[in-house]
């Protein structure tokens, strides 16, 4: 709250001392002040150049994104493949395990008689 009343009093203080001046030296103040803002912007040449630069680093960023995105998802399904083939051979093995299980009870029962 301390830091919003302050901020009004300065906005309001800058107002104050604005609003006494005239619209045309407002004007001439404020090209003056824009004038001075362009004089640290690089030319158009520079800045076409370093937009360039800008877009082909994006679009090169864009490029190796959707490489890895493949590169992963053949990855993903080769592993889902992999653990498919592996939980076949898993449940093959149970189950013959239970089977050989059965046989062997059976037997047991059978040599007990």
């Amino acid at each position: 709250m301390k830091g919003f009343m302050s901020g009004l009093l300065v906005g309001l203080g800058i107002g104050l001392l604005i609003m006494f001046v005239r619209d045309e030296e407002m004007r001439q103040m404020m090209s003056e002040r824009l004038q001075e803002a362009r004089g640290y912007l690089p030319d158009s040449e520079q800045m076409n150049q370093y937009l360039s630069q800008v877009s082909d680093r994006v679009s090169q960023t864009g490029s190796n994104l959707k490489d890895y995105a493949q590169q992963a998802t053949a990855r993903v399904k080769d592993t889902g493949s992999s653990l498919s083939d592996l939980a076949q051979k898993a449940a093959g093995t149970v189950k013959q395990t239970g089977q050989d299980v059965v046989d062997t009870t059976k037997r047991a029962a059978q040599n007990t008689k």
